[in-house]
């Protein structure tokens, strides 16, 4: 199996293949993307904390007698029908999704259609949870477990090593530094063409709004494919620097260098971003969408707005810019307020809440 750079060294840590013993086998794409990352820490979590046998496949298909988690609807999708699935127990993930889209509903007819097939789905969001319900998907199918972050990997940068970071990515010592780290752009090259999905539109009219009462802002674009973006903001002369990661044991570093981060997506599945940036004791400007609004309470450890809506998008970070106070508070009410998304209370969560009760079907 071909493993992408960034998660070979994790994978290879996988425990042995559970052919013999009942366990949980994860499907994953291993395309070094945030649904590979999950994949490992949920499997690597229920294997040192609770025993279960656990880990990460690209296909279950050689298997039987075991619990299979399908990490994603395009992987639920692509075994939809599969003869494999009724020698196991098997769930699926299902992050996002918008039933306006002819792709989504089409993929959720066939899920609805199969449902039966499936022990429990899963999603990681109330907003999904509620859609998910009111689609049709059963009650007592359907659980709400949200995304996790490492929080030994993820925390706040001492003075010294932000200034470093800082000086290493060229940004200037007294700029307002603001990041977005999420691919907004088709396709994984340039992304000249917008995923409008991911609000890169938004993104730029807000930085452009921002800038013009604030030129002191520089902007750390990380993620493939913000060509978009990235001539949005040369056309309005916004400062910036691109840097693509392939190696998530990277992306702390990044973090590091911000005074805010913002979120301008009209859909998401989490997004990581969010629980990243309260780890790292940044404050986050965004909109209420996927797991956002279940992370933070607006005024209390972060600000929100409605989707499409780039003047308070923009008006929330001048709060940041001009206001100290309010961004130490945030800084440390958000510290808080993560604790509650390590590994730590999410693995327990996946264990207790979703293997636990399915695993005497498996004896």
């Amino acid at each position: 199996m071909s493993i992408p750079r960034g998660i070979r060294s994790l994978f290879s840590l996988a425990a042995p293949r559970l052919r013999n013993q009942p366990g949980l086998y994860y499907v994953a794409p291993f395309v070094n993307w945030v649904l590979d990352w999950e994949a490992y820490y949920i499997t690597r979590n229920v294997r040192e904390r609770f025993g279960l046998a656990a880990q990460v496949v690209k296909s279950a298909k050689d298997y039987s007698g075991q619990l299979v988690h399908y990490g994603s609807l395009w992987d639920i999708l692509a075994n939809i029908d599969a003869k494999h699935n009724r020698r196991n127990t098997v769930i699926g993930t299902i992050f996002h999704g918008q039933i306006e889209s002819p792709e989504f509903h089409d993929a959720l007819d066939k899920v609805l259609r199969y449902q039966d097939r499936f022990a429990r789905l899963h999603t990681a969001s109330s907003i999904m949870y509620a859609r998910l319900l009111e689609w049709g998907v059963h009650a007592d199918k359907l659980i709400n477990i949200p995304l996790g972050v490492d929080l030994e990997r993820f925390k706040p940068a001492a003075p010294e090593a932000r200034a470093a970071r800082r000086a290493e990515l060229g940004i200037p010592a007294g700029a307002f530094c603001i990041g977005s780290f999420h691919k907004d752009g088709q396709g994984m090259a340039e992304g000249l063409v917008p995923k409008l999905i991911k609000g890169p539109d938004v993104l730029v009219e807000t930085l452009v709004q921002i800038h013009a009462r604030h030129p002191e802002i520089f902007v750390l674009l990380s993620a493939p494919a913000r060509g978009y973006v990235k001539q949005g903001l040369d056309a309005a002369g916004i400062p910036y620097v691109h840097v693509v990661e392939e190696d998530f044991h990277r992306i702390p570093r990044l973090f590091d260098a911000l005074d805010a981060y913002v979120l301008a997506s009209r859909e998401e599945g989490g997004p990581k971003g969010v629980l990243e940036s309260l780890a790292s004791g940044v404050p986050f400007v965004g909109t209420r969408v996927g797991l956002v609004p279940d992370v933070i309470t607006d005024g209390h450890d972060g600000l929100l707005s409605a989707i499409e809506d780039p003047a308070a998008l923009a008006a929330g970070l001048e709060r940041l810019i001009e206001e100290p106070a309010l961004r130490q508070q945030y800084r440390a009410n958000g510290l808080q307020r993560i604790q509650q998304f390590g590994w730590a209370v999410i693995a327990g969560r996946y264990y207790h809440e979703l293997y636990e009760p399915l695993l005497p079907v498996l004896k």
